[in-house]
């Protein structure tokens, strides 16, 4: 069987032959990996793209379900897609007193609310979730010990809290994050985990458990299979994926700003970039470290922030492409392809955001992923902190002496919002199209 312990060089083999950036080129790469068999512990650990798709691809492949289709484990395209495929989210975030603002764009279905996402996929598969909760530690590691001795599960955490992501501690409590656990060894004082990574991370427990408690929503959630669900009817799967989608770019369950996360949030994008409105960019993201990390934040969640390029169109586009080949039926096809030239448009807009005729820019980018490679590989925590500092270092640059005038300033708000209008028309024909497609 293929392991994965070569899968750096073969991404970055992909990207001198092809062009592609590294989040393209690694969701090619991945796409056919096999189970890897050297550990019993963690035989069903797999690299992903998408944090909660990938950990439900590992607990349905630990219990030994396999897809009608094909007979081996479920691919994270066809997953993606049962699950609800794509959303969408975009929120400005102003403290003026304090000076600092943030940007945030999503593109995965319910992004914001993984136990309704990972809930409905199962019930779309036929199985049932096995949550467990708790509001104390000591509760929450019997639980873990109780899970685990039914196979993989998936644990909500703090993405501060794990040491090999190296982010930087004033970021604590604000990073919302799935694993996968495979196993906890109290007498060495470690778990192993899956992260998206090549490999699986080795944790100590204690990091593991501080990690579980900090998000007070979601403190100390794990998330089990119930019982392997019997053999599916993949049109019926396919079809209820792609209506959940439909419904809800329409009708949000986003409690108390649904608006946020409907495809008409990209139109008040643009709309602010065009300097309309008290959010408007200009005034939120002023040149100097509020603009350096909106337009960072706009590559970092299009591109590598758990999307697999192109803000998770390019994965719904494969999930698609599967679904007509192994249903024959062509009108899937046909949307495939608008999804993969929406990814594309998607990406050119998360290269926009960081010109690389700015050298600063161009550097931030570069930095974001080499970021994402570092953690993929398991480079170790230290390599990624350094990633941290660096940018850290360039935010505090960018207070001195932002690389852009006033009128480029301009030059590249307009430029940015004629993407993002784009994207709004092109996502509304999309997802208008999807109900003449289903199968």
């Amino acid at each position: 069987m293929t392991t994965h312990k070569h899968l750096k060089q073969r991404i970055r083999a992909r990207m001198a032959k092809t062009g592609e950036r590294y989040a393209a080129a690694r969701r090619h790469v991945i796409r056919t990996l096999a189970l890897p068999q050297s550990d019993p512990a963690a035989h069903s650990h797999l690299p992903g793209n998408v944090p909660a798709t990938t950990g439900l691809r590992v607990l349905l492949a630990h219990a030994g379900v396999r897809a009608p289709h094909t007979g081996e484990p479920y691919s994270e395209a066809m997953l993606f897609g049962i699950a609800g495929g794509i959303g969408v989210g975009v929120f400005s975030f102003f403290y003026e007193r304090e000076d600092f603002a943030s940007f945030y764009v999503a593109g995965r279905h319910r992004w914001y609310d993984d136990l309704a996402y990972l809930s409905g996929a199962l019930a779309r598969l036929g199985a049932e979730p096995l949550v467990r909760e708790t509001s104390g530690a000591k509760a929450a590691a019997q639980q873990l010990h109780d899970a685990l001795a039914g196979g993989p599960c998936i644990a909500w955490v703090d993405m501060a809290g794990l040491p090999h992501r190296g982010v930087p501690p004033q970021w604590s409590g604000s990073g919302y994050h799935l694993v996968t656990v495979y196993r906890a060894d109290a007498a060495a004082g470690t778990a192993l985990i899956g992260d998206l990574t090549d490999q699986p991370v080795e944790i100590g427990l204690e990091e593991l458990a501080r990690a579980r408690g900090r998000i007070a929503r979601d403190r100390h959630r794990l998330l089990s299979i119930a019982a392997p669900p019997a053999a599916g009817d993949l049109r019926a799967m396919v079809r209820a994926g792609l209506e959940a989608c439909h419904d809800d770019l329409l009708h949000p369950a986003l409690r108390g700003a649904p608006g946020n996360a409907r495809l008409d949030a990209l139109r008040t994008w643009a709309e602010r970039l065009d300097g309309r409105g008290k959010e408007r960019w200009e005034r939120v993201f002023r040149p100097g470290p509020n603009l350096l990390r909106a337009l960072c934040s706009v590559y970092d969640f299009i591109e590598h922030y758990g999307t697999g390029g192109g803000l998770c169109r390019p994965l719904f586009a494969d999930f698609l492409a599967e679904a007509a080949e192994a249903l024959g039926h062509p009108p899937l096809a046909a949307l495939a392809e608008r999804y993969a030239e929406l990814g594309r448009m998607w990406s050119g807009l998360a290269e926009a955001a960081l010109p690389d005729d700015v050298p600063m820019l161009r550097e931030a980018k570069e930095l974001y992923a080499r970021k994402a490679e570092l953690l993929h590989a398991g480079a170790g925590a230290e390599a990624v902190a350094g990633v941290w500092r660096r940018l850290g270092e360039l935010e505090a640059q960018a207070r001195e002496a932002f690389p852009l005038s006033d009128a480029a300033y301009a030059e590249l708000r307009a430029q940015l919002r004629a993407h993002v209008a784009a994207l709004h028309e092109a996502e509304v024909a999309a997802h208008g199209a999807i109900p003449q497609a289903l199968p």
